[in-house]
């Protein structure tokens, strides 16, 4: 560890606190483990009965940017996990390490850590889920036989941290920095042109959306999605990048039971037929998608039914099944 000094007194590495800034300007809030996972996942084989130890680089950086009142503590998880999150002054330093423009940052979600940061938490194991965090070739030729047998059985993910956004205004009027009130917000938005995939706007659903609220969410992605400007181009692709073709909502479902979950998801694929979405509408179980990772069997097409399919597959319109 690098030597304590009265500027970082925790004694944090720069690395180290660029890590802390990606992680929360991405995510707006998040737990340390949640932190080294998306930056360093090598740690959590070389320390895996201690989570004390793996994280304990990126706390004291979280520590150290907080001596300069660039993040805070946010409260805790349910299960008592500390919360990290960023101060206006950390808002602006998280852009410029994710080289994004500051107007793309989104707020610094004040107030996400209530109740235990259940949506916010749901969103980021989302976040993990699809990009399946795994050590770079050097760091796991660091790491025993046995664990590089592990991480190569492992899921693979798409895209890297830079390839997501949280809680992400889409203006159907006004702008990205002043949405319009009524304006669609995708708690997550995923864009991997190196895939081949269409841009992913990605939607949490802890058990709780009405049918009414589901209706109204459909209807305000269309109207982003159809919004142009003055030369008739459609101002969605001027700010992500994705290949050409319709981008996809996708539904993340989660709950207190597997049960509960695979039952909301019939009803919630049945709703989003009904709906008839001019655009693709996924849906899949959170559990199933971090347990599979997005290439698995994972996700269901809500226009046409089917078995559950790996994205790009479930994708193609013309693979049918018996619905979930």
């Amino acid at each position: 560890m690098p030597k304590q000094s009265t500027r970082w007194p925790s004694g944090s590495s720069a690395a180290l606190r660029e890590d802390v800034l990606r992680v929360l300007g991405v995510l707006k809030v998040a737990t340390a483990d949640q932190i080294q996972e998306l930056t360093r996942p090598h740690l959590t084989y070389r320390h895996p009965t201690s989570v004390a130890m793996r994280t304990k680089a990126h706390r004291n950086a979280a520590l150290d940017l907080a001596h300069h009142d660039l993040t805070h503590s946010e409260g805790a998880t349910r299960e008592g996990r500390k919360l990290w999150g960023l101060t206006p002054a950390g808002l602006q330093a998280a852009a410029q390490a994710l080289g994004r423009p500051a107007n793309y940052m989104g707020s610094t979600a004040r107030g996400a850590a209530a109740h235990g940061a259940a949506h916010a938490m749901a969103v980021n194991t989302t976040a993990l889920a699809l990009l399946q965090p795994r050590p770079t070739e050097a760091q796991a030729a660091t790491l025993p036989a046995v664990d590089q047998n592990l991480i190569a059985h492992r899921p693979h993910g798409i895209g890297e941290l830079d390839a997501l956004a949280t809680e992400v205004s889409l203006p159907t009027a006004g702008t990205d920095g002043a949405p319009a009130r009524g304006s669609a917000q995708a708690d997550l938005v995923l864009t991997a042109p190196e895939h081949g995939l269409p841009a992913l706007f990605v939607e949490v659903d802890r058990a709780t959306m009405t049918p009414e609220r589901v209706a109204a969410k459909i209807h305000r992605y269309n109207a982003y999605f159809n919004r142009t400007d003055k030369q008739l181009t459609s101002t969605w692709r001027q700010r992500w990048n994705a290949p050409t073709g319709h981008p996809v909502v996708a539904f993340v479902l989660t709950g207190p039971s597997q049960t509960t979950v695979m039952n909301r998801s019939r009803d919630l694929m049945k709703l989003l037929r009904e709906c008839e979405a001019p655009f693709p509408v996924l849906g899949v179980p959170l559990q199933r998608l971090a347990e599979r990772g997005p290439w698995g069997d994972t996700w269901w097409n809500a226009a046409r039914g089917g078995a559950p399919a790996p994205l790009d597959v479930a994708l193609q319109p013309e693979s049918t099944n018996t619905t979930p």
